[in-house]
């Protein structure tokens, strides 16, 4: 029985490189969206700068509105940080799950401005065709 336990967390975490390669792309691809000048455009409209924080991998992502780019890594002071995990994120950002339903049975956490936050949605919507073309 510790055997098969022992293997199932090995199985768990195998997926967790997959996962960051995935949503290194993702934010890559964001990161490229917002050098657009419709990316431009759309971070202006918040101009703030945003975490992403992923428990179950231990990655951080930042993406700073403010000059309009994405990264790997931390910000010492964001407007607000939005907490999942990497899973939850890729499901929400192929959308597959509803961001209010996630957060409602907490599987998301915000920490900030709420206005931000709801607004982020906005500007990620008006890039997809940018991140689809990165």
């Amino acid at each position: 029985l510790k055997l098969q336990f022992l293997y199932f967390i090995d199985y768990l975490f195998s997926f967790h490189p997959q996962l960051n390669k995935m949503a290194d792309a993702l934010f890559a691809k964001m990161s490229a969206a917002l050098g657009t000048p419709a990316g431009q455009a759309a971070a202006k409209k918040i101009n703030e700068v945003i975490t992403y924080e992923f428990p179950d991998t231990g990655v951080s992502y930042v993406m700073d509105l403010k000059a309009g780019k994405a990264y790997k890594g931390k910000h010492d002071d964001p407007a607000c940080t939005f907490k999942m995990d990497e899973k939850v994120f890729l499901e929400l950002s192929s959308g597959k799950a509803d961001p209010m339903g996630l957060f409602m049975e907490g599987k998301i956490e915000l920490d900030g401005d709420t206005d931000i936050a709801m607004k982020i949605g906005k500007v990620l919507k008006t890039l997809e065709k940018e991140i689809a073309s990165a």
